[in-house]
């Protein structure tokens, strides 16, 4: 087990976003979910909004539409219509 997890995002139009963070919380329907290195595998799909995740004492967020999850061996891949980064 590893102390981060690796957030993959891939959109359709070419956005790829790939970073190492501490933990995350994503919009699933049915409801918000939290993700820690060490998660139990599994695939849901998201609601549109904010992918919230933290690496040290910095919160960042990016804005999914339409989008899969899948968690497993500490890697969350997001696959999602569309992605911006939140500034």
């Amino acid at each position: 087990m590893t102390d981060k997890l690796t957030l993959e995002i891939i959109t359709p139009e070419g956005f790829t976003f790939t970073e190492e963070v501490d933990e995350l919380t994503a919009p699933g329907t049915m409801g918000e979910f939290g993700v820690l290195p060490g998660h139990a595998p599994f695939m849901t799909t998201l609601e549109t909004g904010a992918i919230t995740y933290k690496t040290g004492n910095t919160s960042k967020q990016v804005v999914v539409k339409a989008a899969y999850a899948q968690v497993i061996d500490d890697h969350v891949l997001v696959l999602a219509d569309s992605a911006e980064l939140k500034q």
